[in-house]
């Protein structure tokens, strides 16, 4: 049977045994590969950690062995080297593969050809995908309504599109549309869609996890409670609660245990974020110019000019971050 072999393809590339949910899973998109309708998308939604980005990765590689087309699609340049990452297959955002210039000189974009043929679209973090009218340069302005007539206008294309709906939808929505099977099904679409939930990536009894869960819980509410009723655990092997004097210290005793690459810090809002950048490469890094040898900074737009005489990457992706590994001298320009 196609659609049996087709799950047996796919388990053969997984480096785990399937929990009861994946394994459901499995059979979903094996029943979904082999049908024939013409309008056919798959919704899978997965919390961090429950099993989304090995299946896909393994769905891919299915299909090269296959020797079936599909093509990785992502809102944003960082999300595309992501998926291409984890996929080992090249990737590309959903503005550069679907519009092309109307013509040299104007910055719009028409919606181009879809000339594939039976090709699976695979698409990332599709939560970051807007229903609404923002950005009159390309296509449509809607960038859902012209992924979706491109994808469909190949002959015997299908969508898979892969998303967490407990993550910020597009801005100025309250939903994610291209997660939410029945705002695809007005698109004429027959959905199927699943959600993996049980994370296998932590260990079953971390505090943080259990803490991601309950904050998940509030969040999706219908009536969020306030944060001060959310039960948090703030004393496991793995989860602390501090006070402000307590803070520097633990920072100091962190970097100095487990590096610079292994701290995170989480704040609600850019502003805060700076103080903390501020604080730690004064306090802790000793770093008292404006740049210095060792900093990181973040690229801020994609560029795919600067990279192409270096073999094993394909652009410089908005996001991506780079260490400043030597300075050679300064000068002043423009106020700079």
């Amino acid at each position: 049977m196609l659609e049996q072999f087709i799950q047996n393809r796919i388990l053969s590339h997984l480096s785990f045994i399937p929990n009861e949910g994946q394994m459901e899973l499995l059979q979903k998109l094996s029943r979904f590969i082999v049908s024939s309708d013409p309008r056919r998308a798959f919704i899978l939604l997965g919390y961090a950690g429950t099993g989304k980005t090995s299946i896909t990765a393994a769905l891919v590689e299915a299909y090269k062995e296959l020797h079936q087309k599909i093509v990785l699609l992502a809102p944003t340049g960082r999300a595309a080297k992501v998926i291409s990452r984890y996929a080992h297959a090249p990737a590309y955002t959903i503005h550069k593969y679907i519009y092309r210039k109307k013509q040299l000189g104007e910055d719009i974009y028409n919606l181009s050809d879809n000339l594939h043929k039976h090709t699976l679209f695979v698409v990332d973090e599709v939560s970051m995908l807007s229903g609404m009218r923002d950005n009159a340069s390309f296509g449509s302005g809607i960038l859902l309504d012209d992924l979706i007539q491109y994808g469909f206008s190949g002959e015997g294309c299908s969508l898979l599109l892969l998303g967490d709906d407990a993550q910020l939808p597009p801005v100025g929505s309250t939903l994610s549309p291209a997660l939410n099977s029945e705002y695809m099904k007005g698109y004429g679409l027959s959905v199927t869609s699943h959600i993996l939930t049980d994370v296998a990536r932590q260990a079953l009894d971390s505090g943080i996890l259990e803490n991601a869960n309950r904050v998940r819980r509030v969040a999706l509410a219908q009536n969020p409670l306030p944060a001060s009723t959310w039960d948090l655990i703030v004393d496991s092997k793995d989860c602390k609660l501090l006070n402000g004097s307590e803070l520097v210290e633990h920072l100091e005793n962190s970097y100095s245990e487990v590096g610079e690459e292994d701290v995170i810090i989480l704040t609600r809002t850019n502003r805060r974020a700076n103080v903390y950048n501020q604080g730690i490469r004064s306090r802790l890094l000793w770093r008292e110019e404006d740049i210095e040898t060792g900093d990181k900074l973040m690229v801020s737009k994609n560029n795919y000019f600067w990279t192409k005489d270096y073999e094993g990457i394909p652009f410089l992706a908005n996001g991506d971050m780079m260490e400043i590994v030597r300075l050679r001298n300064w000068r002043e320009m423009y106020g700079f």
